[in-house]
């Protein structure tokens, strides 16, 4: 299994999410959608990285208020391009966006979503 190409979306709707498998599709970027019970999973595991399985252990916390999305395994120019072809096609803007990093892929996604909402906050302040 090759890790190339993801975006994991959280708390996305189902219009939205299509919309943006519709731009990844052609882009050859898979589209991961998350659901509340993965939360608590680390994010790098989320991805599909190998070294970091998946655990059985439901998420219990709160529900996410906002949306998320990880930008996983893409190289500068297919970042570029993924988001000239989201921007053009209309699609609202995600606040709580990331590139996947070895620092945050072993957060859990609940982690890495109150960091970025912390952010979000500072920079809005």
């Amino acid at each position: 299994m090759t890790n190339r190409g993801k975006v994991l979306l959280f708390n996305v709707n189902e219009i939205k999410a299509a919309l943006i498998a519709s731009v990844c599709g052609g882009m050859g970027i898979r589209v991961v959608k998350i659901y509340k019970e993965q939360y608590d999973q680390k994010v790098g595991a989320l991805a599909g990285m190998p070294m970091l399985p998946l655990t059985e252990e439901p998420y219990r916390g709160e529900a996410f208020e906002r949306e998320m999305m990880v930008m996983c395994f893409l190289e500068r120019n297919e970042l570029d391009a993924f988001l000239d072809a989201y921007h053009s096609a209309g699609i609202p803007t995600i606040d709580l966006k990331a590139m996947l990093t070895p620092s945050n892929a072993i957060w859990s996604a609940a982690q890495l979503y109150k960091e970025l909402e912390k952010e979000h906050q500072q920079l809005h302040s």
